[in-house]
């Protein structure tokens, strides 16, 4: 299974109204306990709130392009992955006329479920039955390609073949690894709280100042909320607005269809 994806506009549903009230927080207590400092006190502050909002401004840097590079990743491995069952299905050529084409209906069903699996993630029980069935054509295919291997071992046309299932299976499990592989949890606590952090820092420049920006913080507060919602978003493919693009995989589909339909053991335009 590729695992539960929470849906990211939660996070920002959630964060924007918490920066706006740690803000308003930080104006709060800075309007009732500040008092007039002098110019060094001042530069004190405005000095360590420079260095605050840099590791903030480092910190979500850092995070947005860790999960940037795994959506990167992910997207490379659809394209792996057509590519391999691509392979696959020309190399079944090399089998007799009937086995041909039962390996490649099998190939073609094999490509929906993929595609399946990833448009229902949203619904986690139809998902887990799609890598299943995945699972089960991954093994008939196996048993196809390897029994005529075994029974020529020194063809290479079926060698081969079962190395371009060998590969399909292999970039099928990388990238449901690739699919559970997120940023850390501890590192979004610190980025949540980073947000929170810098909000609170704004009310208390506001506050000292004594002279608060509504548009400014719900400005601030907005972008800081987008911010974590978009890595959130990347780190978490298919479950919000950033969608892995499957083209590959659909136009590898289509080009199996049309080829099977053209001329039962035709092969893949190229």
């Amino acid at each position: 299974m590729l695992g539960a994806r929470p849906d990211p506009i939660v996070y920002f549903a959630a964060l924007f109204p918490l920066s706006l009230a740690a803000l308003a927080i930080g104006y709060a207590y800075a309007v009732r306990h500040s008092k007039a400092e002098g110019e060094k006190a001042e530069w004190a502050f405005g000095l360590g709130q420079a260095a605050v909002f840099a590791l903030i401004a480092l910190i979500l840097g850092f995070s947005f392009s860790f999960a940037a590079q795994r959506f990167e990743e992910r997207r490379a491995l659809v394209v792996s992955e057509a590519d391999a069952i691509g392979t696959a299905y020309l190399r079944a050529g090399f089998l007799s006329r009937e086995r041909t084409l039962q390996f490649r209906r099998l190939l073609i069903e094999y490509t929906s479920t993929r595609l399946a699996a990833y448009a229902e993630v949203a619904d986690i029980r139809a998902e887990r039955r799609s890598m299943e069935r995945g699972k089960d054509l991954q093994g008939l295919l196996w048993i196809m390609a390897s029994n005529v291997a075994r029974r020529d071992p020194r063809s290479p046309f079926y060698v081969d073949l079962t190395r371009s299932v060998i590969e399909t299976i292999d970039v099928y499990d990388r990238q449901e690894a690739a699919l559970n592989n997120h940023v850390p949890r501890p590192i979004f606590g610190i980025v949540v709280l980073s947000t929170l952090v810098g909000a609170l820092l704004l009310g208390l420049t506001f506050g000292r100042a004594k002279a608060p920006n509504a548009l400014l913080s719900a400005i601030f507060c907005l972008l800081f909320a987008a911010t974590v919602f978009a890595i959130f978003d990347l780190d978490h493919p298919q479950g919000g607005f950033t969608q892995v693009d499957v083209s590959p995989l659909q136009e590898t589909l289509s080009e199996m269809t049309r080829a099977i339909g053209s001329g039962g053991s035709a092969t893949l335009p190229r």
